[in-house]
């Protein structure tokens, strides 16, 4: 199959098949990131690097897209509110975000259920983004995005929860990244949740400048944490929630879960978590999204 996307996700590492349908990829750093195969009209196919190594062909089968369930009714909702909503929700709600274009917005399919207040979209293609405060342009192959909402005393209706999922490809912009790039891109790095889940994962919170709160109290910053490694994996558990953190002494994030059945999460090696459907975040991590987002691969220059 020529010309197929083979991509670690959420990195800048990735290439195209050639006309045979061949590829060659160094995932030897991959840190946790899934290896993506995707091809228009097929099913994606999500391979764990480790198990690629015994794999000398992989095969791919034609996919069927369907739309979930969803019960059409009339919302009142026209398509530009229902867009301007999702990217909103999709792009984030930070200043980086109004140098980012989504290049094929007529791709993106959007409905708005009334009965349960819930948006979801579907895209067959790919979401082309521009970035270019950051320098990066992405592919994003979105698997899931759903907004729920909520009813304020004035009975006007906002998001209340948001789940978005897929997988994303980054390409730089330009062949030679200027140092205006460099300095944007290091500064959304630092008090990220990736630079926090790293710093937790490593233990070094007080060192990269993240202090834990509870109740209103800045106690130890692993009182609550118990922290332990299981294979390229650092498995963490909450003993208390919420968790609220604070990054130099100015940005305030909370962390918590879902549910009342979970207590744990996992951090790979890259930062990235795991379910990420479990935790639930507010403050400075949940209002950035795709626009603020850096590589998995990066790491901040000194």
């Amino acid at each position: 199959m020529p010309k197929a996307s083979v991509y670690l996700d959420g990195t800048t590492i990735g290439t195209v098949s050639d006309l045979h349908g061949k590829f060659e990829l160094n995932i030897n750093n991959s840190k946790g990131s899934t290896l993506i195969i995707s091809y228009l009209g097929y099913a994606p196919v999500l391979i764990q690097p480790a198990e690629i190594k015994n794999r000398s062909k992989i095969y791919m089968q034609k996919g069927s897209y369907q739309l979930k369930e969803v019960v059409l009714e009339p919302d009142g909702w026209s398509r530009a509110e229902k867009l301007r909503i999702f990217k909103s929700e999709f792009l984030g709600k930070t200043p980086v975000t109004k140098h980012c274009k989504i290049l094929n917005e007529k791709d993106i399919i959007l409905i708005y259920n009334k009965s349960n207040k819930t948006l979801v979209a579907y895209s067959k293609n790919p979401i082309l983004i521009t970035n270019k405060y950051l320098g990066y342009s992405i592919q994003y192959d979105m698997v899931d995005f759903e907004v729920e909402f909520t009813t304020n005393p004035r009975g006007l209706e906002y998001p209340h929860m948001i789940h978005i999922a897929g997988t994303s490809f980054f390409k730089n912009l330009n062949d030679i990244t200027n140092k205006k790039i460099v300095k944007r891109r290091k500064r959304e790095y630092l008090g990220s949740l990736i630079h926090f889940m790293r710093s937790l994962a490593s233990k070094q919170l007080t060192e990269n400048k993240f202090k834990i709160f509870y109740k209103g109290l800045n106690i130890p910053p692993y009182k609550f944490f118990n922290i332990s490694q299981d294979g390229y994996q650092t498995k963490v558990e909450i003993t208390t929630k919420p968790i609220f953190v604070l990054y130099n002494d100015f940005r305030w994030s909370s962390i918590n879960f879902t549910s009342d059945n979970y207590n744990s999460f996992y951090i790979f090696e890259n930062g990235n978590h795991s379910p990420t459907n479990k935790l639930f975040f507010k403050g400075d991590f949940a209002l950035k999204r795709i626009s603020n987002d850096l590589p998995l691969n990066y790491f901040p220059e000194n």
